[in-house]
């Protein structure tokens, strides 16, 4: 089973790999996808281009070989929705179980995303609790695990939940750090830092 990690990461921070590495682990997963975005439908727009947040992506990875960068979105173009990535992947591996990656904070605005249920029919689901957050299961709540279930038993159609270790690191964060002449070395990759500062981004 591959997990599918989706977003702008504008920039990506060590808070992202350690967490794609802590559920790579708990589950047992062969690998994690991180999938930067080409036109997020949820978010504004980064102010890094698609090219330069996918280099970030891969030389902030390249220690880690379990962790790996798939720019399908980017190369599709046009408005990034999850269940077109989710077909897509599965039609080029049908055999491949896929479970996607995300915060409670979108899982509780999940049911509108667009074409939820397929997407559920598609993969399961891995949603990152964290304090202070009440997870919000509404009409998806038969779809969580019970408690003798295990996600790999099922290709598509279920939903876990993982505690995230809490991380200080945040993308927002970072921007408005660098922003303000900070280096944000504690939370950015020094390889992704040092590209930062190279094509002046973030001031």
């Amino acid at each position: 089973m591959r997990a599918l990690f989706g977003g702008t990461f504008n920039p990506v921070h060590q808070g992202h790999i350690a967490l794609a590495r802590q559920v790579r682990a708990a589950f047992e997963l062969d690998s994690v996808a991180f999938i930067p975005s080409f036109h997020s439908v949820h978010r504004t727009q980064p102010q890094a281009t698609a090219g330069q947040r996918e280099h970030m992506l891969r030389i902030a990875l390249q220690p880690f070989p379990e962790l790996v960068v798939d720019s399908c979105e980017l190369q599709r173009q046009g408005p990034s929705f999850t269940v077109d990535t989710l077909r897509a992947l599965k039609q080029a591996a049908p055999r491949q179980d896929l479970c996607w990656l995300m915060g409670v904070d979108a899982f509780n605005g999940f049911a509108d995303w667009h074409r939820p249920d397929e997407i559920l029919q598609l993969a399961n689901l891995i949603v990152c609790a964290r304090p202070g957050v009440a997870l919000q299961a509404g009409r998806f709540a038969e779809h969580f695990l019970a408690g003798d279930e295990q996600l790999t038993d099922f290709d598509a159609g279920r939903i876990a939940l993982f505690d995230m270790s809490p991380s200080p690191c945040s993308s927002t964060r970072i921007r408005h750090q660098l922003a303000q002449g900070e280096t944000a070395a504690d939370c950015l990759p020094p390889a992704v830092l040092e590209f930062i500062h190279q094509q002046s981004l973030y001031r």
